[in-house]
């Protein structure tokens, strides 16, 4: 199991090497405010009315907030509410991504180690294991999902035998980040992250946070410049951002540190529990293979697709589609196609 990952992190350090260096050089970043350039999808070669196609789609699917950034400029925004770029809600699990990246700067700063126990920061009897099963838990673990516990927080094995997608042991990591922090999770995620990224719409809530579609673009487009903001490191720790998004475990291998990775062979689901065998094929079969995603409950995502240098952001009410990802991203390859690929002459 170990040749194994140690194998899978050093492509992945290959990986993200690659596009992080790359993909930073030609993007465009935002300054704090409303002013953000935009870039029309007819300069782009992109099929116009098949985007329209893919607007129609997200509207027709419960969709609040639509949009896409091409190298950082806005190619499309839609809203589908009074509010329009002022909308915000819950992303609900979408927030566990900015979570692991919280981490990764509470560990940069020297306030923690991923491979610390969670009883250092939560003390003894945050679990209804015995003591010794406690200890042998560690940051890490509630990172890659593969923790031992039940929702419960009971013992259903050694840390890394299993992997379970829980969010009632996940959401330990924000009292443990408060704690390491010496602040509150708002007054860590605004020093650290929000008022760097001139992300003002966005609330940290009940254990997810509260964003609108653009601060959700910013973040994305930090990850895709990767870690940087115009320039500028906001996580200096490359070794830790390259681990958050490559695969952390051989039990899923579509799971990184509270990231979802497409283009592995296989995958397991969130409703993934002892008994379950992976699925074979990627999470999102039509979408491209480096695609990077923070998925939440009712269709919250922040997608972040480096060989094409793309940020795509959805927020809304429950799509209500079996498989609305990987059509959504079937419709978006239609859309930027080229004029000569449409039409054949490519």
């Amino acid at each position: 199991m170990k040749t194994r990952i140690a194998i899978l992190l050093v492509f992945g350090a290959l990986a993200c090497r690659a596009w992080g260096s790359a993909a930073g050089q030609d993007l465009y970043f935002p300054p704090a405010g409303d002013d953000w350039a935009s870039v029309t999808p007819e300069s782009l070669g992109w099929d116009v009315p098949a985007l329209h196609a893919v607007f129609k789609f997200v509207e027709s699917s419960h969709g609040k907030s639509f949009l896409i950034l091409k190298d950082g400029k806005i190619v499309a925004e839609r809203y589908w509410t009074p509010a329009g770029p002022a909308h915000a809600q819950y992303i609900m699990s979408s927030g566990k991504s900015i979570t692991a990246f919280l981490v990764g700067i509470a560990q940069e700063q020297g306030r923690l180690k991923v491979d610390q126990p969670v009883s250092d920061f939560l003390g003894g009897g945050w679990t209804r294991t015995s003591r010794t099963q406690e200890q042998a838990i560690r940051i890490e673990h509630l990172l890659k999902m593969t923790s031992g516990l039940t929702p419960r927080k009971s013992y259903e094995g050694p840390p890394d035998t299993i992997w379970r997608y829980n969010t009632e042991v996940y959401q330990d990591l924000h009292p443990l980040l408060e704690k390491a922090a010496g602040t509150t999770m708002q007054g860590f995620s605004d020093r650290v992250l929000f008022r760097p990224m001139g992300m003002t719409h966005s609330k940290f809530r009940f254990h997810s946070f509260v964003m609108n579609a653009r601060d959700m673009g910013r973040f994305g487009l930090m990850i895709l410049a990767g870690g940087k903001w115009n320039g500028q490191p906001i996580m200096k720790d490359e070794a830790y951002f390259r681990a958050m998004l490559s695969t952390s475990q051989d039990l899923n291998l579509s799971y990184g540190y509270l990231w979802w990775l497409n283009g592995k062979d296989s995958h397991l689901t969130v409703r993934a529990a002892r008994s379950t065998t992976a699925i074979k094929g990627p999470i999102t079969p039509h979408a491209p293979k480096d695609l990077l995603e923070a998925n939440g409950r009712g269709g919250q995502h922040i997608y972040v697709a480096p060989s094409l240098n793309l940020v795509v952001v959805r927020l809304g009410d429950s799509p209500g589609v079996f498989g609305w990802d990987s059509q959504l991203w079937e419709k978006l390859n239609l859309a930027m196609r080229t004029t000569s690929e449409a039409d054949g002459t490519a």
